[in-house]
């Protein structure tokens, strides 16, 4: 039997967009080709992506904030060869799986919870619903809370947490029992628990979508006000876990133990999907009661080979090269540096986040009051939000994110493994996007973008 050529399947896609277009998503193709994403990156190395033509860009997107190691780190790519080579097998279901115990004691130890479980997943929405599922199997009550604008995933469970309506809309009736509270507001959660038990709060350190921080304080006050009413504190670390934020778990900031952790993203390597759910053991014992009950939570591909040689490898880079260390040191030189780019522009109304998971908003009045378009209406933030990001790709090799339709937010989460001069090459891209869109060249960015969005921001 012949092998696969994988570089003679790359070179076999001429059109790589259309066959995408036509066999997956052709509004989502619609959407990369508006905003200047249509081009094939061939190659990562590092906080850098390579395109087909050799041009090179600071990828501050990072796979959503996943790949914190860096792309195609060595360490990481060496232990997947070693676990391919070895001939381990892989999913045998039934056994106690050597890797997923040396991973589950790595991470406990690196999270400091040396005397909890673990859960291992395949991605952080999973580990949400699992989340979810212990809250409810652990305390016996079914209402869980949660805080608007955050974001937790887009399967059934998690997306009836999830803060953003315009994400819910179209898919039915989701879970029942959950409400939502303002973010950074204790009062609301005391009332709400007042009003009746909760099995979880839901919560981020920082807001994906948002980069809203949630003090160090007002953590502490939630946490007091869950340990006292018997409802156990979820805090969804997925994107701020492990290094993000300047600290091992965002969480960490405030000194607070939540009673159940969901991880992700950075413990791929940006390679494998993984997850895990940390847990105190009590709640586990709730969940996994008797060996008839001991699978009742599980999933074909949790604990595979390669993801649980992925997780140790991340693990072991983040503490080796100390990245929560340069998370925040980074991170510290990065808001510096955009809060100057705001003075200095006045087109950015705040700079929000923590670490190297920070956001811009944008001052849409300042920079579009004047553009007057037909059919922009409630989409007027996000199409000036993403003339910004196009504006980045297309003339500073710079990729961004715009974080939703209904604000004009921006994101950078890059790799932790930056170095102080990509930190002032970013800064530098937004400055001077910032001062040659804020004129009458936004206008008519704008008006292309509105054009070749039409029938994909809104049905």
């Amino acid at each position: 039997m012949s092998d696969i050529d994988l570089d003679s399947i790359m070179r076999a896609c001429a059109d790589p967009g259309d066959r995408y277009a036509r066999l997956l998503n052709p509004r989502f193709y619609k959407l990369l080709r508006a905003l200047g994403f249509d081009r094939t990156f061939i190659r990562g190395e590092g906080p850098w992506l390579f395109d087909e033509s050799g041009e090179r860009y600071l990828d501050a997107i990072a796979g959503y904030a996943a790949i914190t190691i860096g792309r195609n780190h060595p360490v990481l790519i060496n232990a997947l060869h070693q676990a391919l080579d070895s001939g381990l097998p892989s999913l045998v279901q039934f056994e106690a799986n050597p890797l997923a115990g040396v991973l589950a004691e790595r991470l406990l130890e690196c999270t400091g919870r040396e005397n909890d479980r673990v859960y291992f997943t395949n991605s952080g929405t999973e580990g949400v619903e699992a989340a979810l599922k212990f809250a409810r199997a652990s305390t016996a009550r079914n209402r869980i809370i949660h805080c608007s604008r955050g974001f937790h995933g887009l399967t059934l469970g998690a997306l009836s947490i999830n803060g953003n309506p315009g994400l819910r809309e179209g898919f039915g009736p989701l879970l029942e029992d959950v409400t939502e509270i303002p973010f950074r507001d204790a009062a609301a959660l005391a009332s709400a628990l007042q009003e009746q038990p909760a099995a979880a709060f839901v919560i981020e350190s920082v807001q994906g979508k948002t980069l809203e921080v949630a003090e160090d304080q007002y953590l502490r006050e939630v946490s007091d006000l869950c340990r006292r009413s018997g409802t156990l504190l979820v805090a969804d670390e997925v994107q701020s876990g492990l290094g993000r934020t300047g600290a091992i778990l965002g969480t960490d900031h405030a000194g607070i133990r939540p009673d159940i952790v969901v991880l992700s993203k950075a413990l791929s390597g940006g390679m494998v999907p993984v997850g895990a759910v940390i847990a105190r053991g009590e709640i586990i014992d709730d969940v996994f009661e008797s060996m008839s009950r001991s699978h009742v939570h599980s999933s074909t591909f949790k604990e595979n080979v390669l993801a649980m040689v992925a997780g140790i490898a991340s693990l072991h880079v983040l503490r080796e090269e100390r990245l929560e260390q340069r998370a925040q040191e980074l991170g510290t030189l990065l808001r510096e540096r955009l809060e100057a780019v705001a003075a200095a522009t006045g087109c950015i109304k705040a700079v929000r986040g923590r670490g190297l998971m920070l956001g811009i908003e944008l001052d849409v009045e300042r920079m579009a009051g004047s553009i007057k378009l037909p059919f922009i209406g409630r989409h007027r933030s996000t199409l000036v939000a993403q003339a910004v990001v196009r504006h980045l790709l297309n003339e500073h090799h710079v990729l961004a994110l715009s974080t939703s339709a209904e604000s004009a937010t921006i994101k950078f989460t890059p790799s932790l493994v930056i170095e102080p001069e990509q930190v002032e090459q970013l800064a530098s891209a937004v400055h001077r996007t910032l001062e040659r869109l804020d004129g009458t060249t936004l206008g008519a960015d704008i008006h292309g973008l509105a054009g070749m969005t039409r029938g994909i921001l809104s049905p």
